[in-house]
């Protein structure tokens, strides 16, 4: 057994991510879903704004979860491989 696992890891944080950028996209369906349950106008009308600025600083949140996803996802990758060939030049000396 490797005494560093690493590849797994990164994966599953990938995996995570993944999970994350679902959800935080799929908040905006559920955005005006909750404009009657305020009852009064003043306090609908503030979680609209709210929602509205809350949009642009998730879609910030959700870029930047996806490029680290790929960067996690390319680091995998590179794990993986630099694994392989020390693996297969251990096997061939």
């Amino acid at each position: 057994m490797a005494d560093l696992v690493v590849t797994d890891d990164l994966v599953s944080l990938a995996h995570d991510l993944d999970v994350l950028i679902g959800e935080f996209q799929g908040a905006l369906d559920f955005e005006n879903d909750y404009a009657t349950v305020w009852g009064q106008r003043n306090a609908e009308l503030s979680m609209g704004d709210f929602a509205d600025n809350w949009t642009v600083h998730r879609d910030e949140m959700v870029e930047a979860m996806k490029k680290l996803r790929e960067r996690l996802r390319q680091c995998a990758d590179e794990w993986a491989r630099a694994d392989a060939e020390l693996s297969e030049s251990l096997a061939t000396e």
